[in-house]
């Protein structure tokens, strides 16, 4: 099951990289667009800052989805490292429920908050917020599926997946 699973999040993490280095494109010409248009032609538009914004918030949350998957994720490991066997392995599961549950807890809240912005609409863009806001329940459910695996591997003693 674990196997089936693990396919399944190859193909949203295959995905979730294309999807990032499409936008880490757009990212790059709209701010040389903007730059370009700025100090050359003495002019600048309202939109281009705020599409590189939410690009940005997008590409962050995409890539902790990538993060989560491979463990590499920020974290402080130094006490962890001090641990071992069996209670690193334990601290280790105690730590990933506790991400879960935080995860979990996140969902609803940032899709209220989505809900809630639609109605705000955007300066530059004139979209509404709540497509800016999106990146947050949408990045939350691709770390909790993440950090799931994780905690599945950690359970039944896989080899931890790295980069």
């Amino acid at each position: 099951m674990l196997k089936k699973y693990s396919a399944f999040l190859n193909v949203l993490d295959y995905v979730c990289r294309k999807v990032i280095g499409i936008m880490m494109v757009l990212m790059v010409a709209i701010m040389c667009y903007q730059v370009i248009l700025r100090y050359v032609f003495h002019n600048s538009n309202i939109w281009s800052e705020e599409v590189t914004r939410y690009l940005f918030v997008y590409v962050s949350l995409l890539g902790s989805f990538i993060a989560v998957r491979r463990n590499c994720h920020l974290k402080v490991d130094f006490f962890v490292n001090l641990l071992k066997g069996n209670v690193k392995k334990y601290f280790t599961i105690i730590t990933n429920i506790a991400v879960i549950i935080f995860i979990i807890y996140l969902i609803p809240l940032s899709y209220n908050l989505c809900l809630s912005t639609m109605k705000n609409i955007s300066p530059g863009l004139k979209m509404p917020m709540g497509y800016a806001y999106a990146a947050i329940p949408i990045g939350a459910v691709l770390m909790l599926l993440g950090m799931i695996e994780q905690l599945l591997i950690k359970i039944f003693d896989k080899e931890e997946k790295t980069v």
